[in-house]
């Protein structure tokens, strides 16, 4: 049986990287030598699976100057990716640590406009090849141009061919794309609260089984420090994080995913894929920039949480 993984990144960016001596207003800000990573969801999704031995392929939407690098910079990494190009230019994501806080400062912009027939191409492009793939990740924004309900869409192709669908988004996205159901989604507590507002549920529980009944088998509920929560058919469980000092945050909820796919790949209990997905996470947490997690610190970080030890 195949164990490939697909990602699929719809707004990717550059992502780059500084620190300064302090942000102000109204001054130039004197920034350290940026660091330039490729960004977008599904993207680092990939980056963080190919950091734990898994194989992954990355479709992404590039265009442009940036999008030249982006690919440069895939290639360094050695991740094998799919690109569907454009004449625009892809977005760039910029993070910068003000050295006398120690605060971060991100700025995102948006990306470019999407005509119909690239976004119709990538759901061609995954129905023609998704018996290659168990597991089909949509992770990101969506950039304009792009139906809110293109990962519903994609679900459909995915779903019905009885591959897994690991879904990770916010917004219009997010509430659009469960409407055709999904193996997995991982919903932050700011985006789990705005599905409860839209779906008019009165409160949590009904919300799970709203989300249940359309076909959403396992959502995991991702609230910080505060822990992990995993809701399914079977009942809810808590996943404690372990106490960390954080560096940065950037990449943190694109670790969670990969951990978890990576968990699943190897055929591990839903809790230990869960737990697998905090370890990576824990582990970008602690890491500096736009770095994501190390797979020694991830298998550490796991085993002391879950009890149990993974090979990679």
């Amino acid at each position: 049986m195949s164990r490939q993984v697909l990602t699929v990144t719809m707004n990717p960016a550059l992502d780059v990287n500084s620190k300064a001596g302090e942000v102000v207003t109204d001054q130039k800000v004197r920034c350290e030598k940026p660091v330039y990573d490729p960004g977008g969801g599904g993207i680092n999704v990939a980056r963080v699976l190919k950091r734990l031995k898994i194989g992954a392929d990355a479709k992404c939407v590039v265009g442009g100057v940036t999008g030249d690098l982006l690919k440069s910079l895939l290639k360094q990494e050695k991740i094998n990716f799919l690109p569907v190009e454009i004449e625009q230019a892809t977005r760039e994501s910029i993070s910068i640590i003000d050295n006398k806080t120690d605060k971060q400062y991100r700025f995102v912009f948006p990306g470019p406009q999407l005509e119909k027939n690239i976004w119709k191409r990538i759901l061609s492009d995954v129905e023609d090849t998704i018996e290659d793939y168990e597991f089909v990740v949509a992770s990101g924004s969506l950039p304009p141009g792009v139906p809110d309900d293109f990962y519903s869409r994609l679900a459909e192709i995915v779903l019905k061919n009885d591959k897994k669908y690991i879904l990770d988004t916010s917004g219009d996205a997010l509430y659009e794309g469960i409407k055709s159901g999904a193996s997995y989604i991982k919903p932050n507590e700011e985006e789990f609260d705005e599905l409860m507002n839209r779906s008019e549920a009165e409160n949590r529980d009904e919300l799970i089984d709203q989300l249940s009944d359309n076909g959403v088998e396992n959502i995991i509920h991702t609230l910080g420090k505060d822990g992990t929560m995993l809701y399914n058919r079977e009942g809810k469980q808590k996943f404690t994080p372990p106490e960390i000092e954080v560096n940065s945050s950037i990449g943190a909820g694109d670790s969670f995913v990969g951990g978890l796919v990576a968990g699943l790949t190897k055929d591990l209990k839903i809790e230990d894929a869960v737990y697998f997905g905090v370890a990576s996470a824990a582990s970008t947490l602690q890491s500096p920039g736009t770095s994501l997690c190390d797979s020694d610190e991830v298998k550490k970080i796991h085993a002391k949480l879950s009890g149990n030890e993974i090979s990679l």
